[in-house]
């Protein structure tokens, strides 16, 4: 079985969906575009809940039965939706924070600094969140394709990327929601990568944890050079 591009098997409305959107042909069949890739059918908001729930709660079904080279602009778009969700939902928490500050704090200036900045950032969110997860994508590949473990090519690991974002809803969550969320877009990166490449899940993991690694140590090399060059 060519890794995402196999039969799978899949049972009623589901599986004559896939075939009704093309991809019932030999080599393809049992593979799904996601309920938001088909929202003619679904609906907007039907077709995001649904891909939603699907991604967080069973991302390894999710990603296995994907269908690659359709395009990368509606995975982008997805993740542009929930980018933007999450930096409002970010914002509206950082205003409820800081009228609560504002009861006990003695400079208003530092107050409002804090939602000033994530206005700015929900602003900007969608030129931010496209940029991220391109780059993200891009060095993910790249260590995967180092390891070992690419099957399917660029546009499948920036799949896995771009859903990977629906983690982003956790922004809903009061202030530590977005922790959550950074830490389980991390796990559903790491289970879609191998399920859609049909790796080693070991791979995966190398691939999601060593540009991490890498951003951290050329921030603090930074850091350093910065306080060093100060003192």
């Amino acid at each position: 079985m060519t890794p995402g591009n196999g039969p799978d098997e899949f049972n009623g409305g589901d599986f004559d969906a896939g075939v009704d959107e093309g991809f019932g042909t030999a080599g393809t069949e049992g593979l799904l575009l996601p309920p938001w890739e088909r929202r003619e059918r679904y609906g907007f908001l039907n077709g995001l809940y649904l891909t939603i729930k699907d991604v967080l709660l069973t991302p390894r079904t999710f990603f296995h039965r994907m269908p690659t080279q359709v395009g990368l602009a509606q995975p982008l778009y997805f993740a542009l939706v929930l980018g933007v969700v999450a930096a409002f939902f970010a914002w509206m928490w950082s205003l409820a924070g800081s009228s609560l500050q504002m009861f006990v704090a003695e400079d208003l200036e530092e107050v409002f600094k804090g939602p000033l900045y994530s206005f700015l950032a929900f602003l900007f969110s969608p030129v931010t969140v496209a940029i991220l997860v391109f780059l993200k994508a891009g060095l993910v590949h790249l260590v995967l394709m180092l390891v070992g473990g690419n099957k399917l090519g660029f546009e499948a690991t920036f799949r896995v990327a771009a859903y990977g974002e629906a983690a982003g809803i956790l922004a809903l969550i009061p202030f530590c929601g977005i922790f959550f969320g950074v830490l389980w877009s991390l796990f559903i990166t790491i289970v879609g990568l191998y399920s859609i490449h049909e790796t080693d899940p070991w791979r995966a993991v190398v691939a999601v944890v060593a540009p991490m690694f890498l951003c951290l140590s050329l921030f603090s090399v930074s850091a350093i050079l910065v306080m060093v060059g100060l003192s």
